[in-house]
């Protein structure tokens, strides 16, 4: 197994590691894909087996940046077709040149990369995007919807990941600070977005409070 430039992946041996992890052993690839962050995973049947494969699936429609290869032996055809329909990117024969596989992860990449470099598309969190233009909050093609004030205050903590905020500065840059509602309005709001970008919110991750002073936004590529 394999994993490309950050934390995991499933590959042939011959692939260059300055930016890759090669793991032969399933069990430990499905942990390490749980507990980092590749950008791209290259999965090789065999070693890989169904469980490893049903995983990387499953890790594939919730983070929309990562990528999913699938490799196998040129006449396992019904193999590669079958990933595709699972939701791998792409899927090639194991005998594929070094050269074009690695020309392909890197087109893959490339394609994962933030939509714009224009500062325009902000990661929040568990593979969330927040379109400044659109003013829409998106994991892959999904769209999550939110109200005018929660797109506000998502977009100014996500402008300064790791920077805490106290609750009167939140209203008073969301809000404006001619707003009559109480510091009450800034902790519903906290809660609403909770429920939408967090995964637990009762034990949030990204939003977090800070003690005796507000929110901020932890930033998602730590």
């Amino acid at each position: 197994m394999l994993a490309v430039d950050g934390p995991a992946t499933l590959v042939p041996a011959e692939v260059p590691t300055t930016a890759a992890r090669v793991v032969a052993d399933p069990t430990r690839f499905r942990a390490l894909l749980l507990a980092e962050r590749p950008r791209i995973v290259v999965c090789s049947e065999p070693p890989a087996d169904r469980a490893t494969l049903d995983l990387v699936t499953a890790e594939r429609r919730r983070r929309s940046r990562m990528r999913a290869v699938h490799l196998a032996p040129p006449d396992a055809v019904e193999a590669r077709l079958a990933a595709l329909a699972a939701g791998f990117d792409d899927a090639i024969p194991s005998a594929t040149p070094l050269s074009e596989l690695v020309g392909r992860l890197a087109w893959l990449d490339a394609r994962a990369r933030p939509r714009d470099g224009s500062g325009t598309a902000l990661p929040v969190g568990d593979d969330l995007e927040l379109d400044l233009v659109a003013h829409e909050l998106r994991r892959g093609d999904s769209v999550i919807h939110l109200r005018p004030k929660e797109f506000g205050l998502l977009a100014l903590l996500a402008a300064h990941p790791g920077r805490a905020y106290t609750r009167r500065q939140l209203l008073d840059r969301v809000w404006g600070p001619d707003h009559e509602g109480g510091m009450r309005t800034v902790d519903v709001h906290v809660r609403w977005l909770r429920s939408k970008i967090e995964r637990t919110p009762e034990r949030p991750v990204h939003l977090v409070t800070v003690r005796g002073l507000g929110y901020r936004l932890d930033d998602p590529e730590r």
